[in-house]
């Protein structure tokens, strides 16, 4: 039996049980990037994605406002989701970290598409969105892209996140 807590008698609890929620939803991780006006490359790993819809093709991102990404993707207007595979792991976990930033794009496939943006070309899939608009909500903002452009490899073993750590899919 589960652990119920009731949060009108106390609030304080609200936000621990939501993350403890969550940390049981297995979500497939990707990374977010995108390209400063300087043409440096920025990203962040990242598990809130979306498809929106097919016509116009689009997705969502949900960035903390706090991320050194989240102003260049909001300044460029363009962003690439990397849907990562089980072997990137340890990228994973470069993008993840601050203390790594210097690490970023450094190890693995990386490619430059038309637009500039950085992009591992073995990623399950690479979906290119031009920003078509912004909501602001709580520490994060929701980026809906309209899609401009998609890559895609072999079909592999997605790397899932759950529970605080990586994951594998099982047939």
């Amino acid at each position: 039996m589960g652990t119920y807590v009731n949060t009108e008698k106390d609030p304080s609890q609200l936000a621990d049980a939501f993350k403890s929620a969550m940390g049981r939803f297995a979500a497939s991780l990707t990374l977010i990037t995108t390209v400063d006006d300087n043409s440096s490359p920025h990203g962040l790993a990242a598990t809130a994605f979306s498809s929106v819809s097919m016509d116009p093709a689009s997705a969502l991102v949900c960035i903390n406002r706090s991320a050194s990404a989240a102003p260049v993707v909001a300044s460029s207007g363009l962003f690439c989701v990397n849907m990562l595979q089980s072997h990137h792991e340890d990228i994973c976990k470069v993008f993840s970290q601050p203390d790594l930033r210097d690490r970023r794009f450094v190890d693995g496939e990386w490619q430059k598409s038309e637009q500039g943006i950085w992009y591992l070309a073995d990623a399950q899939a690479a979906i290119f969105c031009e920003v078509a608009q912004r909501v602001e909500h709580g520490t994060h903002t929701v980026i809906i892209g309209n899609v401009i452009d998609v890559v895609t490899s072999q079909l592999e073993h997605p790397l899932l996140y759950m529970g605080g750590r990586f994951r594998e899919l099982r047939a």
